[in-house]
């Protein structure tokens, strides 16, 4: 029995000899070549640690990027596959430098580097002979045109023995750990105030820095541009641009570059703490011995960037004149242009401007009240207000009025629309052009449009007057199709002549108008439940009984009655209106609990959002889908009608085993406005995705409009 057991230990020894040659060879990629080496010849039997490295040599002219990549790329990373009892350390990366990219900035390397980290190695190796050591290596390279994402598996078979070191590798180990970040103690501290990062770091007295730049490690918490550096009778101050995840900062690790007085670069790893409130003001220290490297703190302004969040936000403006929330009013519009085409058109451009006046400063007053809200604390978005049910109440009640208007149960107030006057009626027809912009922008709200989110994710992490004007920017976009119809003759003459048909037409748009309030009053339902909802349809009810009793009130020779029957109803429905909240039982949302589903779309069983639930989907390498939506939201709505409900959409993430996760934004809710502006989106719709072996910093971020095409290309690019 004994020698039967010791021939198949020998035949298995042999068998992994072969299969599994020592040490290991290097892999050429397209752009790359990497190479995953040992610092230890053998690994000790008794247990303890070894050092190993993953060596990457981009192609000339090709760089790789640091642990944070800066406005651009994706660090190395190793999604390591090790024998039971093996655990590996994080990656350590030697210091980098900037590297200018366009008008971006990264941090990076365009030399070959090592990244060494540290194997925990379990007791009782004896009994083995070779242990494989490896894993899947993902990294991203970069020339002045094209990044290029590259993978590649790399192994390394050691012996077991006495953990001798490896004489071939010795040099490689101890020139990659010189360009490792040395260690500092040195009291680290800082701030955010007014949109900006302010870092202090005292200095050990007697050390002369030039030339300093510090390489901040966690993502999105400052803005990659130049940074202001003062050197001060305290040590270095710096100062950059608040990134989206600044507020949140509490400890913040960071490398210090510089040059010493003999021109060698030096780095040092810091730990910086937050304070509360700002610093104090930096003293310049303007002695022989250490000049001041400058006189200002304040963070350089990008021009760059904000010509682009404003061009983005024309654009995402003019692209949300194509969602369907906004169909009804420029449907309306387009009628009211119909008959200005044949009017004065000092009349026609005055109706075009003071709609563009309307829209911009409807988006004013969201940007400021939007601006003011996260200012204080709270966790709000684009489209914010519709998570207040009252406000859907309201909407919905204002479209009921409208859709009356346009049908003619009521004339007054047609005015306010635009539509049913004769052209050139002056005064009323230039407040109907500027309360239809106002309007306009009321009902966007519950859209998202392309182009959006970056100009509005942009203007959310900048100081307030540039955050206004991304703001304008995109309530220009809006307006910008009718401003161009009004000033340009020629485009009008496009547009059909005035006739009978326009009344027809007039009272079809009123359709429109009374769906859009039993969406709104459909969100209040599923908001507050049913029985809320059922109020606020009793009070639509009797709002709809106002507008007749006033109607009745230019037919009737008693227009006294009438209108204290109007007065009566009105006073009713705004007593039902407010009974609204106070009647609410929100319907109870159904807890993912034990991987059981929530809810199904189409073919796809979903589970509630909760952080914990996404994060263990990630650690067990389980691919998953998360989309974040709202009962409001009708970019959301129609997204998951075209595409998630799609039988390909379905058969394709069943089939390759997608696990999905839905988040409600319906009501407020902190933890996923978190996750909204981790990624960098002022509101819903959002949508994620996470491969096998990828993490919360690599997901796959979808379009804000889907095709069935765009969800399974997605899925299909990742593999």
């Amino acid at each position: 029995m004994k020698r039967h057991l010791i021939a198949n230990r020998v035949l298995a020894l042999l068998s992994t000899l072969i299969a599994l040659p020592l040490g290991a060879a290097m892999t050429k990629t397209e752009y790359s070549r990497v190479e995953l080496i040992a610092e230890q010849a053998s690994l000790p039997a008794s247990g303890g640690t070894a050092t190993v490295g993953f060596f990457l040599e981009p192609e000339p002219g090709w760089h790789a990027y640091w642990i944070n990549p800066g406005d651009a790329g994706k660090a190395p990373s190793i999604r390591w596959s090790l024998p039971d009892g093996f655990v590996a350390g994080e990656l350590r990366f030697p210091t980098p430098h900037l590297i200018p990219f366009g008008e971006f900035n990264t941090y990076g390397f365009d030399e070959p580097i090592l990244l060494l980290a540290e194997i925990s190695i379990p007791v009782g190796l004896a009994q083995v002979a070779v242990v494989a050591l490896g894993g899947k290596a993902r990294w991203v390279v970069c020339d002045d045109e094209l990044c290029v994402p590259e993978q590649a598996d790399i192994t390394l078979a050691l012996p077991v023995a006495d953990g001798s070191p490896n004489a071939a590798n010795t040099e490689r180990f101890a020139a990659a750990r010189a360009k490792l970040p040395s260690a500092a103690n040195w009291p680290a501290r800082f701030a955010v105030a007014d949109g900006s990062v302010d870092f202090d770091v005292a200095v050990p007295t007697g050390l002369r820095v030039e030339a300093p730049y510090l390489f901040v490690a966690p993502r999105r918490v400052v803005q990659y541009g130049e940074q202001t550096s003062v050197r001060s009778n305290d040590g270095l101050r710096f100062a950059m641009t608040a990134g989206r995840r600044a507020e949140a900062a509490t400890e913040i690790a960071a490398v210090l570059r510089y040059d010493d007085p003999d021109g060698n670069a030096k780095a040092v790893a810091l730990q910086f703490t937050r304070t509360d409130g700002p610093l104090p003001p930096a003293v310049a220290q303007t002695s022989a011995e250490t000049p001041a490297t400058g006189t200002s703190l304040d963070a350089p302004f990008d021009v760059l960037s904000m010509l682009q969040a404003l061009l983005f936000g024309v654009l995402g403006g003019l692209v949300l004149n194509l969602m369907p929330c906004v169909f009804p009013i420029l449907s309306m519009k387009a009628l009211g242009l119909v008959q200005l085409a044949q009017a004065d058109r000092g009349e026609a451009r005055a109706s075009g401007l003071l709609y563009t006046a309307g829209v911009l400063i409807a988006f004013l007053a969201v940007a400021v009240l939007l601006v003011a809200l996260r200012a204080a604390g709270a966790a709000v978005g684009w489209g914010f207000h519709l998570q207040a049910p009252l406000v859907n109440v309201g909407l919905g009640l204002l479209m009921v009025g409208i859709g009356l208007n346009l049908a003619g149960v009521f004339e007054i107030g047609t005015r306010l629309m635009g539509l049913g006057q004769s052209a050139g009626t002056g005064g009323g027809e230039r407040r109907a052009a500027f309360l239809t912009g106002l309007l306009a922008v009321v009902v966007a709200t519950p859209c998202s449009a392309p182009f959006m989110a970056g100009a509005l994710g942009y203007a959310l992490a900048q100081p307030v007057p540039i955050a206004l004007a991304v703001f304008l920017a995109l309530g220009l976009g809006l307006a910008l199709p009718y401003l161009v119809l009004t000033f340009v003759p020629a485009l009008g003459r496009l547009l059909p002549k005035p006739g009978p048909w326009m009344a027809v037409f007039r009272q079809v748009l009123a359709f429109p108008m009374l769906a859009t309030a039993l969406w709104l009053f459909w969100v209040v339902g599923r908001q507050l439940g049913p029985t809320a909802m059922g109020m606020a349809l009793f009070a639509a009810l009797l709002f709809a009984f106002t507008l007749w009793a006033h109607g009745r009130v230019a037919a009737s020779t008693r227009a006294w009655g009438w209108r204290c029957t109007a007065i009566a109803g009105l006073a009713a429905c705004v007593f039902a209106a407010a009974q609204v909240q106070s009647l609410g039982n929100a319907p109870a949302r159904e807890a993912s609990d034990g991987g059981q589903a929530a809810g199904r779309l189409g073919k796809l069983e979903y589970q509630r959002f909760t952080p914990e639930l996404v994060q263990g989907y990630i650690q067990a390498q389980t691919p998953v889908f998360v989309y974040f939506t709202a009962d409001w939201c009708i970019s959301c709505k129609v997204n998951e009608r075209v595409a998630l409900a799609s039988d390909a959409v379905g058969e394709t993430m069943t089939a390759r085993g997608i696990q999905v996760v839905q988040g409600d934004w319906t009501a407020q809710d902190p933890v996923i406005t978190e996750w909204l502006v981790r990624y960098d989106r002022p509101g819903v719709p959002l949508y994620l995705y996470f491969p096998p072996g990828s993490s919360l910093e690599t997901a796959i971020v979808l379009p804000q409009i889907l095709l069935p095409e765009t969800v399974i290309d997605a899925i299909d690019d990742a593999a």
